[in-house]
């Protein structure tokens, strides 16, 4: 269940920045203005087309936050990797999990040492 969610988070993320939706989509819009004119516009022409923009927003919010967070997580998997096989302090591991005071004092020592180096 998981691969198949993944593969079409994937297709619908690829799918949704393609440029090629652009055209699409203000092409439905202007078919839709029109089939709105020669009904004029009734009621429920406004609420389904407030209904439908905002389910495929929300839609296409999540997939792409989906989508973020494994490109993240993946990221700072690499990250961490490659502090373990340098010379870089094992402290700055999983640093984006601390809290920000400590992310902060963690960025100062760091300048510090760095100053002192250079003096």
């Amino acid at each position: 269940m998981r691969w198949s969610f993944r593969l079409i988070s994937d297709l619908a993320v690829a799918w949704a920045g393609h440029r090629v939706l652009l055209a699409a989509l203000i092409a439905f819009t202007a078919i839709w203005i029109a089939v709105g004119l020669s009904f004029s516009f009734p009621r429920q022409w406004f609420l389904l087309t407030n209904m439908a923009g905002t389910l495929i927003t929300f839609f296409i919010l999540l997939l792409v936050q989906h989508s973020q967070n494994r490109d993240m997580k993946a990221l700072h998997t690499k990250l961490d990797e490659l502090i373990r096989s340098s010379e870089a302090g094992n402290h700055w591991i999983a640093a984006e999990k601390k809290d920000v005071d400590e992310i902060e004092g963690m960025r100062q020592k760091h300048q510090d040492q760095v100053l002192q180096k250079r003096a």
